[in-house]
């Protein structure tokens, strides 16, 4: 094989690899004789692309210049006029916009309503002529790289024009106007009201609107084009606010005031103020009824009228003697007399309000000469003497007396050191100003009145409020332990000879438990602890000092006589009753304040 065949099939192998023409170019030597001369590669493709170039312009060219017909991807409205000539061109747009007004439909959406709307309802006309003249004249106007940006932008993307079109706005904007004035609702805010035992509730109703000149513009635009795709007009949408059960619930609901006595404004008692009415309202209903799906309802309430108009409850008010007691003292022992007499008037049409509590120091106030008060017996531990406001604990242990039987809560009370003679063991009240205090708390519903009096040797005290229950109470004490007293002899040779002197009477101790037992309509409904007293026993001091002893006659002294031992009442006194004397000698102790305090002692 010669070199040249060998050159001949090492070049065809390596543009093609295509080994049966290899074959064929070996089996005949002048063809393979011919390709040896060679082609430059080169060359071949220059030519190539100026065949195509050249093949390019003419087409563009032609496209330009030489083309009769619309240029491809030239839109019309809604026609495709890619290519037509003119007669085709116009018979395709007057099968759509013939006689320029056309029943071509466009919907506009607006919430979930459809509106639909012709062109010739529109106000619009489409001029066929024109338009064709216009399609024609796309790409055949100004210089070549104006042509030719028109031509390669048609051919690439396609171009849509707009119809001519005349228009009378007016009749498109009074569609518009139609469509407008269906969908807005003007927006209902919610409310509420109440009104003769009503809940009156209105949710309010949602506002509705479009943008109208949007969407004239919007429909312009598409019209113009014949572009009759739908349209969504902008629903616009305000809320009236969500009402709250809990601020409803809280403007309207109001616990009745009663009718009350105003001391703030008239402590003599003499003014009742009537009550405000209350309303009350369920809760759940009122929720219900805001989740339904009623825009207006209604929620009952319940009117609470105040238990008592002004007039009945001025019959009520001090009505009855819920508790009353009496006890008695000496008017000769001048000084205790008067401090009793003036504590007596201290508390006096003292009036306590439902759950108000009665403080005897409060009221009375501190036992000073200044104030009026005398000196009179008080006990500083076993030993009596002389003390500004002696006696007074006689009107605080009268009122316990009372307030027990008119089944008051004490509050504050202490049992004397000794027996008093005026009440029974377990119903004395002690009091010393800045120590012990006697209190009792208004635990009825309706207002009382401390009403005191004094006579000549005796104080009465009336607990006045109203009683609503046919209700009686008992006091049982117990006698649980008695320590009788002893006589202690003393020798005293400051006494005249012969003679003796009783220093200091004596008193018997007791411990005793009292119980309050309550009867409603005579039947016992309760029995509770009320106290536990302890009295402590005191000796009966007897001072002596002895006659001279004469020789002839020797004396045996005389044994004293031990006092009888008072005798405590198993029973207690009746209200307004009880006997209890006070001898008024200063030395039986008798009503005295029991261990006064140091700072109020008398100066020596």
């Amino acid at each position: 094989m010669s070199d040249s065949t060998k050159t001949r099939g090492k070049h065809q192998a390596s543009r093609a690899d295509r080994p049966a023409r290899t074959k064929t170019t070996a089996a005949k030597p002048k063809t393979t004789r011919a390709r040896r001369k060679g082609f430059p590669l080169g060359a071949l493709l220059v030519a190539l692309l100026l065949v195509g170039a050249l093949a390019a312009g003419a087409y563009i060219y032609h496209g330009i210049y030489l083309d009769n017909n619309i240029r491809k991807g030239v839109h019309m409205g809604s026609v495709d006029l890619s290519g037509m000539s003119r007669s085709q061109a116009k018979a395709a747009l007057e099968k759509v916009y013939g006689g320029g007004s056309v029943d071509e439909r466009i919907d506009i959406q607006v919430g979930e309503k459809t509106y639909t709307l012709t062109a010739k309802e529109a106000g619009i006309t489409y001029d066929v002529d024109k338009s064709l003249d216009n399609a024609f004249a796309y790409g055949r106007q100004g210089d070549f790289s104006r042509r030719l940006h028109d031509f390669l932008e048609a051919q690439k993307d396609g171009v849509s024009l707009e119809m001519e079109t005349s228009m009378d706005d007016s009749v498109l904007q009074a569609q518009v106007d139609a469509i407008a004035a269906e969908i807005e609702q003007p927006l209902s805010p919610s409310s509420w009201s109440y009104a003769d035992g009503t809940v009156k509730i209105d949710k309010g109703q949602a506002g509705y609107s479009i943008d109208g000149q949007a969407l004239m513009t919007e429909l312009v635009t598409k019209l113009r084009k014949a572009d009759f795709s739908p349209v969504d007009a902008d629903l616009r949408k305000s809320e009236p606010k969500t009402l709250s059960a809990a601020e409803i619930y809280s403007a309207v609901v109001k616990e009745p005031t009663e009718t009350f006595l105003d001391l703030e404004s008239d402590p003599t008692g003499n003014t009742v103020t009537a009550g405000q009415s209350g309303v009350l309202m369920d809760e759940a209903a009122l929720k219900r009824a805001l989740a339904s799906s009623e825009r207006r309802v209604t929620v009952p309430c319940q009117l609470v009228e105040p238990t008592y108009t002004v007039a009945e409850y001025k019959a009520l008010l001090f009505r009855d003697v819920m508790g009353q007691c009496t006890t008695t003292f000496n008017p000769g022992n001048v000084g205790r007399t008067t401090n009793v007499r003036l504590a007596t008037d201290f508390c006096n049409n003292t009036i306590l309000l439902p759950g108000q509590v009665f403080s005897y120091n409060e009221t009375v106030g501190p036992r000073t000469y200044e104030r009026g008060f005398k000196d009179a017996i008080v006990y500083v531990g076993t030993s009596a003497e002389d003390g500004v406001g002696g006696g007074i604990c006689q009107v605080s242990s009268t009122i316990y007396y009372a307030a027990l039987r008119a089944d008051l809560k004490i509050v504050e009370r202490y049992a004397h050191s000794r027996e008093v003679t005026y009440v029974p063991l377990g119903e004395d009240a002690t009091v010393a100003w800045g120590s012990k205090d006697f209190r009792f708390e208004n635990n009825t519903g309706f207002p009382m009145k401390v009403v005191t009096s004094h006579d000549k040797n005796s104080l009465t005290v009336k607990l006045y409020g109203t009683q609503t229950q046919n209700k009686r109470v008992e006091i049982e004490t117990t006698v649980n332990e008695k320590t009788p007293f002893e006589v202690e002899r003393v020798l005293d040779e400051s006494l005249p000879a012969g003679t003796e002197k009783v220093e200091a009477n004596g008193y018997t101790g007791y411990k005793t438990t009292s119980y309050r037992v309550v009867y409603i309509d005579g039947k016992e409904v309760s029995r509770t602890l009320e106290n536990n007293s302890t009295y402590k026993k005191y000796n009966k001091v007897i001072k002596y000092n002895p006659a001279p002893e004469t020789p002839s006659q020797p004396t045996t002294p005389s044994t004293p006589t031990t006092p009888t031992t008072p005798t405590t009442p198993t029973e207690p006194v009746n209200p307004g009753t009880d006997t209890g004397a006070d001898t008024g000698t200063g030395t039986d102790g008798g009503g005295s304040d029991d261990e006064m305090p140091d700072w109020l002692k008398p100066n020596p």
